[in-house]
């Protein structure tokens, strides 16, 4: 028997319907049809596509729904100007109109892509997400913000523009591999320490991750997330909290170029972003320590400085991050669970380049005092 889906909306600005369940395909048509459209457009990987795509069609067009399916690449490289540009370029020569509904078939890049095609277009269409990995069911379908990366660092580009519908399934992400639904859990952790009063939420979230209970896992994802919305629905105040770690992390994601996941940078770079506040005295070593026991130990996600990078390339590559502001480079600091250094304005405060080079080059070198190749 199918089970009702749990129905909400993103406490944003502008909202999107979210529809989370399992096995919820069968349900999909009739909802396209209750927004109406004159042509749909999927967009999805090639691997996407053989895997849930072609059977998605098919139940697409037995319920009156034609979809024209536009392929794009899989990996972070293809946030990039040139596949946005092909892409919207095809919808343009395929027929898409101001009527028409992008769907986007796959996890946060895919998304990202249709997203911006889809504000681009016309000046702006209608596109729905069908979130394929547990990042993007509990993460970033949870945002109106779109981009696309550029030659000096990710999301450099991009607009606000809602989905019109959320549509979560959770048995996609069932063929996810472990590695990526570890590096969506991160995000969720991440927002344990930055809203919440201890580690409780954390230990919540790890459980499920322990049981591989992916229903209630997605639940308590989405959750840790919605109380940081709710108080800044604009996306442009003190939400960017959520980018906590991500100064150190995208910058570590950018020069990883491929090596490593988004969420596996973000947890590297929660713990840079550690030791930096408990180097300036603001951060307590119990707090930092829960960092490396939640993400690495418990989670097991990689927390240690990569040994293929130098502390100068990443503060060169940092310079580039996306929150930086006539004031130059700013960090999102701790000093306790939930409590910002900055408490005010955007939270971040500014730290001496020489500062956070020694934080750098300190992590630099425990990581390979610990390492198995230094034994």
């Amino acid at each position: 028997m199918q089970q009702e889906p749990y129905r909400f909306e993103t406490p944003l600005a502008t909202p999107s319907p979210y529809v989370l369940g399992e096995g919820l395909v069968g349900l999909l048509p009739a909802e396209l049809h209750r927004l109406g459209f004159d042509r749909c457009f999927l967009v999805t990987s090639r691997k996407l596509f053989e895997l849930w795509g072609r059977d998605l069609v098919k139940r697409l067009r037995r319920d009156s729904v034609r979809a024209t399916v536009l392929l794009v690449g899989d990996g972070e490289d293809q946030k990039s100007w040139r596949v946005l540009q092909r892409l919207s370029e095809r919808l343009v020569q395929a027929g898409a109109t101001r009527d028409s509904l992008l769907l986007a078939l796959g996890g946060g890049v895919i998304g990202n892509v249709a997203g911006m095609a889809a504000g681009l277009l016309y000046r702006g269409i209608r596109f729905v997400e069908l979130p394929t990995t547990v990042m993007a069911l509990t993460d970033s379908t949870l945002s109106n913000k779109q981009a696309v990366n550029g030659r000096r660092g990710k999301n450099l580009f991009g607009l606000y523009h809602a989905p019109r519908l959320i549509w979560g399934d959770v048995a996609w992400a069932r063929s996810e591999p472990l590695r990526q639904q570890r590096s969506g859990v991160v995000e969720g952790i991440k927002n344990v320490f930055i809203s919440q009063s201890g580690p409780a939420g954390a230990e919540a979230i790890l459980d499920a991750w322990d049981h591989a209970d992916l229903p209630r896992l997605v639940r308590l994802l989405i959750e840790s997330k919605f109380p940081i919305l709710r108080a800044d629905p604009t996306e442009k105040g003190s939400a960017v909290i959520l980018e906590y770690g991500h100064t150190f992390g995208h910058a570590i994601e950018f020069l990883a170029q491929g090596r490593l996941f988004h969420g596996e940078a973000v947890a590297i770079g929660m713990c840079l972003a550690g030791e930096l506040s408990h180097a300036l005295g603001h951060l307590p070593a119990s707090v930092l320590a829960d960092h490396y026991h939640l993400l690495g130990d418990r989670l097991g996600a990689p927390t240690a400085f990569p040994d293929w990078l130098e502390p100068e390339s990443l503060l060169q590559a940092m310079q580039n991050d996306n929150k930086r502001t006539r004031q130059g480079l700013g960090y999102l600091l701790l000093k306790g669970y939930g409590e910002f250094v900055n408490p005010a304005g955007d939270r971040q405060i500014g730290v001496e380049s020489e500062i956070v080079l020694e934080t750098l080059r300190r992590a630099q070198a425990r990581s390979r005092e610990t390492s198995p190749a230094s034994r």
